[in-house]
């Protein structure tokens, strides 16, 4: 039975009340004011025990160059993660670190100072990378590849991390596609699928109504979709943009 846990693309507005739409969000610790320990402990506190966090790698970290910001920002990466209780760890690589060697070795020596027990750690390459390439890559690191399901093939796995992405000219996903989705999701432990349009509320309550039906019609029962504390009702159009 496939365990949903599905986010928007970022937070608005109070934790307490995404977390009564989602049951999942990204934290990045990039940028010029990261949330302190004090506001991560807080956020944790807001939300249900169900409620899961994913930890998203400073650019420091990400670039994998050795040096006092790298172990600064390791630090606060792994405090992050012990405060949250995160259950997902995302390394979101720039496109200078390549497939070349150099960098494969040097993301494997990190990857032995992440906790491995309850944590995922997901990756998330940019640049050139080729994503057959990264797959393979992936499951020798025995990381999850963050992937677009929309457009690229998911890798398989007990885990999956999706990220659908407003691209060209989507910028909302109908029933069809995200038809699409659950069935390139298939049946998995978890499945993490951050919704990046504008429209992710009423989006992410049409993808559990149709992953149930997926699964119903392939295993001739409901997966076990998370569902967040209950909440007023949506009306979904079924001409959206796909």
């Amino acid at each position: 039975m496939t365990r949903y846990h599905l986010g928007g693309k970022d937070l608005r507005g109070a934790l307490t009340a995404y977390a009564k739409r989602f049951d999942f969000l990204e934290i990045p610790l990039a940028g010029p004011n990261p949330p302190s320990a004090a506001t991560l402990r807080k956020y944790r506190r807001s939300v249900p025990a169900s409620f899961e966090f994913g930890v998203i790698a400073g650019e420091a970290l990400a670039t994998l160059r050795p040096g006092d910001a790298f172990e600064s920002e390791l630090a606060k990466f792994l405090e992050a993660i012990t405060i949250l209780q995160a259950r997902v760890a995302l390394i979101r690589t720039p496109s200078e670190v390549t497939p070349a060697p150099l960098w494969r070795t040097r993301f494997e020596k990190l990857l032995e100072r992440l906790p491995r027990d309850v944590t995922q750690v997901a990756w998330e390459p940019r640049g050139l990378w080729e994503i057959d390439d990264a797959t393979v890559q992936a499951k020798k690191w025995g990381v999850v590849l963050v992937v677009d399901p929309a457009r690229e093939a998911v890798p398989a796995g007990p885990v999956v991390y999706a990220r659908l992405r407003a691209l060209g000219e989507t910028r909302s996903f109908g029933a069809s596609a995200l038809t699409r989705v659950a069935d390139a999701i298939g049946e998995r432990r978890d499945a993490y699928v951050v919704l990046e349009t504008t429209g992710a509320l009423k989006e992410s309550k049409l993808f559990r109504q149709v992953a149930g039906e997926v699964a119903a019609a392939s295993a001739g029962t409901a997966s076990r979709v998370i569902q967040p504390r209950a909440h007023g009702s949506l009306k979904i159009r079924d001409d959206e943009q796909e």
